[in-house]
């Protein structure tokens, strides 16, 4: 088959998509004033397992993971040729094939000739936009056209859009679901696009030039890199918090804790819109991360940076208090950024404390819905973009020369895939990691709220093994019907 050919057959596919969607939502069925979509980057099912043992002490014992919805997302990515022509059937370029995944550790990393492995750009725009598109790009199809994405048709339906991140707010995954750039490398451009031309409410991660981990740097300023904030004149126009773009500038966390402790009713002061950079150019420090024990994480971390540092989870509950302003409804996207950064470490301790981070974040959001909107005009869903690291449990592989690292060459054996193994609320569960990447494996689907039910409309296979792993039903969907989902949820088309 030509490529010509088959370059009409992916429009073809992704238009019988299209009308999927617009009949999977009609007059009788509830539509979702608010949308609120949680990504764990990095977290797949084992990751997830991890974090709820280190809180609960159970395997799932987290208030998300008993939403009525369970299931699972197949993540992968276009693969660009060495031509650079980007190829894709969604009828028959199957990325995830249950019996090749399960085959031994190098399942993981299974691709079709048009299929690969993705990145956090790609998965972001395949969940914000309904395409799935080649690595690193940012709502950029592909074939290299720009894509409407879900942010893009709230702001038409007049309803508002917040970004929230514990990363720097242009990296990969909140840009996803702001901006459109080509390269998921170039941000300044995103920042610019997010600070200066797209109609967010709400836009909080960190990036700061000037902090690192609550520290003020030793630099002058002229010496400082303000590439995640748009470029150093723009940096100076939001920092000097005189109304530019209409943006209310936040930076130290008790600006962030007041703004999370408002009552959002119409007598509430809140900003009109509101900028929030965490004092640290890089990764913000889960500082409620502990499952017991608020104190460790001042031994950890240090008394100034978690003085300095905002929580996830203030961040989030901050975000939706500004929103709940328009009376039209929202949509919020909050990422669990350093998940996989831990994952990719191998580093286990770690990990759990980023995954409570996330998951208190999440516990704040479904009390905020529960008090001050409600699951009849609200859906939720909490979802990783990628699998990070391979993690399962102990003993799933001999470690021949006690190295942590599972290599074929140093005789390492492979025993077979091995559960998390229980593990006590407030321990590290003890696992075995297969890989320092991204994988191709299966991610969490967890929905609650007005339209939940619509997940199991755009089911694209089963996997038995994995429903028995992780004790749901076994069908997956694609990321890209995340997309599908929220759009049909909350009806815009």
């Amino acid at each position: 088959m030509n490529r010509l050919v088959k370059r009409g057959l992916v429009v073809a596919s992704l238009a019988a998509a299209l009308c999927f969607v617009a009949n999977a939502s009609n007059a009788d069925e509830p539509q979702a004033k608010n949308v609120i979509l949680f990504i764990g980057d990095g977290m797949g099912y084992n990751s997830d397992v991890m974090g709820s043992y280190w809180r609960t002490g159970e395997e799932f014992g987290l208030s998300y993971q008993q939403f009525p919805v369970k299931g699972a997302a197949a993540t992968f990515s276009v693969h660009r040729h060495s031509d650079g022509v980007a190829e894709w059937d969604v009828e028959k370029d199957f990325g995830y094939v249950p019996k090749e995944f399960w085959k031994g550790p190098g399942g993981a990393g299974y691709r079709h000739t048009n299929t690969e492995t993705t990145d956090s750009a790609a998965s972001a725009t395949a969940m914000n936009s309904g395409q799935k598109t080649t690595g690193g790009r940012l709502n950029i199809s592909a074939t290299g056209e720009k894509i409407e994405n879900f942010a893009d048709k709230n702001y038409k339906a007049g309803r508002s859009v917040g970004v929230v991140t514990s990363t720097q707010i242009s990296h990969a995954t909140p840009a996803g679901a702001s901006a459109h750039n080509e390269s998921r490398g170039n941000y300044e451009q995103i920042s610019q696009e997010q600070i200066n031309d797209l109609p967010l409410t709400v836009l909080m991660g960190s990036g700061h030039p000037e902090y690192s981990s609550g520290k003020k740097r030793d630099k002058k300023p002229d010496e400082l890199d303000y590439k995640f904030v748009g470029g150093r004149e723009v940096w100076e126009k939001v920092k000097a918090n005189d109304g530019y773009k209409d943006w209310t500038f936040i930076d130290d966390r008790a600006d962030f804790a007041a703004l999370a402790a408002k009552t959002p009713d119409k007598n509430a002061d809140l900003p009109k819109k509101v900028l929030g950079v965490a004092r640290t150019t890089g990764d913000m420090q889960p500082i409620d991360g502990d499952a017991d024990n608020p104190e460790s994480m001042i031994e950890k971390y240090g008394k100034e940076t978690v003085a300095a540092i905002p929580s996830l989870t203030e961040m989030t509950v901050g975000a939706l208090n500004v929103l709940s302003q328009n009376d039209k409804g929202f949509y919020l996207m909050v990422e669990g950024a350093n998940i996989d950064h831990a994952n990719h470490a191998n580093n286990a301790a770690n990990s759990v404390l980023e995954h409570a981070g996330f998951s208190k974040a999440i516990d704040a959001a479904i009390e905020w819905v529960e008090k001050y909107s409600s699951w009849d005009e609200t859906i939720m869903i909490v979802t990783s973009d990628h699998e990070t690291g391979q993690i399962w449990g102990a003993d799933t592989f001999d470690d021949a020369n006690d190295d942590g690292k599972f290599k074929e060459k140093d005789d390492d054996t492979f025993n077979g895939f091995m559960p998390v193994p229980e593990t006590k609320k407030g321990e590290v569960p003890d696992v075995q990691y297969l890989s320092t990447g991204h994988t191709n494996s299966l991610v969490p689907v967890f929905v609650k709220g007005a339209g939940a039910d619509g997940y199991y409309k755009f089911v694209r296979g089963e996997d038995e093994k994995a429903g028995e792993m992780w004790k749901f039903d076994g069908k997956f969907i694609y990321n890209s019907d995340i997309y599908n989902i929220m759009s049909a949820a909350s009806g815009i088309k």
